[in-house]
């Protein structure tokens, strides 16, 4: 009797995941920071929206000329004569950076030195994965988390326009200020990255990073409150992302946040250089 052969087709292999991938699990390893920074950002914003109708009836004027409190917030508002200026003191002033710079500076920081201690960056780097490569989608992580970031603090801006009559917020210069601060995500992020290349604790190259910029942020403030530490102010990177000149003011000085751009590739790269020719600890 003959027989006959059934040919089975073989389902053809799944194909690697390409792209993006490092950058993708990057952000989700991030999440915990990242949400914190999204949820701080919309939750500052909407109290503001609360408070501001019975704060902008209370006279502040002597309280807010403090040199102190103009080194504190980084800028000279002398009262609440808007919603914008509102949000300028209490939103985007220097605290913006403190903050959200601080979470980014953490977020790039860890970004290289988690994947070393959960042992994922030698299995990626087993595959044909540069070390060049892993490193830039890394640090293109950090900027969108950045980017996330800046986007839901102008969601919740946005919202506040709903909850308050003639909010009269400009949303030229609100963008404008966003960029600015972008600008100083971009320094931290890159500043993370730098850190990261060589220390091989996620919490202890995130946590130097974080207290590079609370430093930035004392050199700020002793710099606008005193003349004899004046000198410290241009070598803070809070002097060159000012939020409250073109926020409340309209006026930006469009060359200082290059300043910020320019140093956080400066980091960024110098990481790079760091990262490729180290030797990574074995797991």
């Amino acid at each position: 009797m003959a027989t006959t052969s059934i040919s089975k087709s073989i389902p053809a292999p799944r194909k690697r995941a390409r792209g993006l991938t490092i950058t993708i699990n990057s952000i989700i390893n991030a999440k915990t920071p990242l949400a914190m920074g999204c949820f701080y950002g919309v939750l500052i914003a909407l109290l503001l929206a609360a408070l501001y109708p019975s704060i902008s009836n209370v006279n502040l004027g002597a309280y807010l000329s403090s040199s102190v409190i103009s080194g504190l917030i980084g800028g000279h508002i002398t009262s609440f004569s808007s919603f914008t200026a509102f949000l300028g003191l209490e939103l985007y002033s220097s605290f913006y950076g403190l903050l959200f710079g601080g979470i980014m500076a953490y977020i790039g920081g860890a970004s290289l030195p988690i994947n070393i201690e959960n042992g994922t960056l030698d299995l990626a780097l087993a595959r044909p994965i540069s070390r060049t490569r892993y490193y830039l989608e890394s640090w293109l992580a950090a900027l969108i988390c950045g980017a996330i970031i800046g986007l839901f603090t102008v969601f919740a801006v946005w919202l506040d326009t709903l909850l308050l009559k003639n909010a009269d917020i400009n949303w030229q210069w609100l963008w404008i200020t966003q960029l600015v601060q972008w600008a100083f995500f971009f320094f931290a992020a890159g500043l993370g990255m730098f850190l990261g290349s060589f220390i091989n604790a996620s919490r202890g190259a995130g946590g130097a990073a974080v207290g590079i910029i609370a430093l930035g942020y004392l050199m700020s403030t002793f710099g606008n409150i005193s003349d004899q530490f004046n000198w410290l102010l241009k070598i803070s990177p809070f002097y060159y992302a000012p939020a409250i000149g073109p926020l409340v003011f309209h006026q930006l000085t469009w060359w200082h946040p290059l300043v910020l751009v320019a140093a956080g590739l400066v980091f960024g790269i110098a990481g790079l250089v760091i990262f490729n020719r180290r030797d990574l600890p074995a797991v």
